[in-house]
C-alpha cells in the first residue's frame, strides 16, 4: 500500500511519540491484552487516518469503518460496527473497528448513536478507534473516561520536506528544492495539503508560487464552487480544492447538483459530468484500494476537468442548489427507519438480513399484497399479514405504497 507516498507505519512523518503508542495499542491486542479504545485526534491533514490504516493492515486486521459518508444513527452503528466488534471475519482475521471525524459529524447522530456508540465500547472484543479533530468537542463529551487519548500535532517542515522528496522519487519526478522548501514551510504543518500542492506543481514548475500559499482552511463552499466554474486555467482550480476543508466526497455532490445550473451548452454539461465521474472513480479505487495516491488524478477531474469543460463562461444568475442527495438522507430518516423496523419482523421468514430484506424482499412482497387485495378481501389479508409476519394494518399499507 501506498499512502501519500508511506508504505509503512514507521514511514510515516511526525509524531513518533503518538505512532508509538499506536503500535504499543495493537501489540498488546495482539497478545490477548484487553486495551481501552483510542481516540486519536488533533488539525486535518497531519496523518491520522492515514496511520491507523497502515497499523491496521501491518496487523492484517480487517477495517470496519464508518466515515464522512455514512449516516451515523443508532441502527447503522448496531448493525455494521457492533456486530464487528464482537467477531471475526471468515478467515479469522479481526476486526479494527473504525470512526472517523467523530467530532465533525456528530450533528448527524440521532438521539440513540451515542448511547450505541457506549455499547459498543463495552461489549468490543476487537480493536476499537475513533478519530477526532477536537477530542474536546462538547458534542463527543460521552466519549470522556471511556476512550484513551492519543494525540497527534502539525508537522514539522523538515520532515514534510523528507516526505516530499521521498514521493518525487517515487514516481521519477523532478521538483525544485526552493519548491519544495516553500511548500513544506508554507504548509503550516499540514501533511495532505504539502502533498495536494507538490501534485499540484507536477509538471508545471513555472506556476509553482502561484499555486503555493498560506491557506485559508474556511473557504465557503459558494466560493469554492465559484473559483472552479468560473476558471479559465488548469492551475486555478487546483489551488481552490487545496485551500478548502471540504470533504471530496461532499465536494462531488455539489459539483453534481450545480453543473446544470452553470454550464447551458449540453456538450459542456456531458464533459463536466464525465470529469465528475472520473473522480468518482478514483475515489473509490483510493478507498477501496487503500492507495491515495488516487486522489492525485481525483483531484484534477474533479477541480480542473469540470472547469475546462466549458465552451463559454457561465450563468452567473443562477444560484447554486443544496445537494438533493443529502437532503433526501435528512428527510427520508424515518422513513428509512421504518423500514428497518418492518424488515426486521420478516427476518423471521426471509432468513437474511433487515437491510437485504429492504433492498431485495419488500418490492416482491409488496407485489404479493397487492395481488391479493386486487381479488381478496383486504380485510383478511392484513389478518393474513398479522399471523405469517408479524405485520400490522398500517405496516402492511407502507409497504404497498413504498414498494408497489
Amino acid at each position: 500500500m501506498d499512502i501519500y507516498g508511506v508504505g509503512s507505519l514507521a514511514e510515516i512523518v511526525g509524531n513518533e511519540e503518538s505512532m508509538r503508542r499506536l503500535t504499543l495499542f495493537a501489540s498488546d491486542i495482539e497478545n490477548g491484552t484487553k486495551r481501552t479504545p483510542l481516540l486519536v485526534y488533533g488539525p486535518s491533514g497531519i496523518g491520522k487516518t492515514a496511520a491507523v490504516h497502515l497499523l491496521a493492515e501491518e496487523k492484517g486486521w480487517n477495517v470496519v469503518e464508518l466515515n464522512a459518508g455514512d449516516y451515523r444513527d443508532k441502527e447503522t452503528i448496531e448493525q455494521r460496527l457492533i456486530s464487528a466488534a464482537t467477531s471475526r471475519t471468515l478467515f479469522g482475521k479481526k476486526n479494527l473497528v473504525l470512526l472517523d471525524e467523530i467530532d465533525e459529524l456528530a450533528s448527524r447522530f440521532d438521539k440513540g448513536a451515542s448511547g450505541a456508540i457506549s455499547q459498543l465500547i463495552s461489549t468490543a472484543k476487537n480493536p476499537v478507534i475513533f478519530i477526532a479533530n477536537d477530542m474536546w468537542d462538547q458534542k463527543i463529551s460521552f466519549l470522556r473516561g471511556k476512550v484513551d487519548p492519543v494525540e497527534f500535532k502539525r508537522v514539522d517542515p523538515v520532515a514534510i520536506s523528507k516526505l516530499l522528496y521521498r514521493i518525487c522519487d517515487r514516481f521519477s519526478v523532478k521538483v525544485s528544492k526552493e519548491s519544495v522548501e516553500l511548500i513544506s514551510s508554507r504548509s503550516n504543518g499540514d501533511v495532505r495539503s504539502a502533498i495536494n500542492d507538490l501534485y499540484a506543481i507536477m509538471g508545471s514548475e513555472a506556476e509553482a508560487t502561484d499555486v503555493i500559499g498560506l491557506r485559508d482552511r474556511k473557504i465557503d463552499v459558494f466560493n469554492l464552487l465559484d473559483k472552479i466554474f468560473f476558471a479559465n486555467t488548469l492551475a486555478a482550480p487546483l489551488r481552490s480544492i487545496a485551500g478548502s476543508d471540504l470533504d471530496n466526497d461532499m465536494l462531488i455532490k455539489w459539483l453534481d447538483e450545480n453543473i446544470p445550473k452553470r454550464y447551458v451548452a449540453q456538450g459542456d454539461m456531458r464533459v463536466a459530468f464525465d470529469s465528475l465521474a472520473s473522480a468518482t472513480m478514483f475515489s473509490t479505487r483510493a478507498m477501496r484500494a487503500q492507495y491515495y495516491t488516487y486522489w492525485r488524478y481525483m483531484n484534477v477531474m474533479m477541480s480542473s476537468g469540470v472547469a475546462l469543460a466549458k465552451s463559454r463562461y457561465p450563468d452567473t444568475m443562477q444560484r447554486y442548489a443544496f445537494p438533493k442527495v443529502i437532503r433526501s438522507l435528512s428527510t427520508s430518516k424515518g422513513t428509512r427507519r421504518s423500514d428497518m423496523e418492518i424488515a426486521r419482523k420478516l427476518q423471521i421468514m426471509f432468513h437474511a438480513s433487515a437491510s437485504r430484506i429492504v433492498k431485495n424482499e419488500m418490492r416482491m412482497l409488496a407485489r404479493m399484497i397487492k395481488a391479493q387485495m386486487k381479488d381478496g378481501d383486504p380485510e383478511e389479508i392484513n389478518d393474513q399479514m398479522m399471523r405469517l409476519y408479524r405485520l400490522e394494518k398500517d405496516e402492511v399499507k407502507a409497504i404497498v405504497e413504498r414498494y408497489g
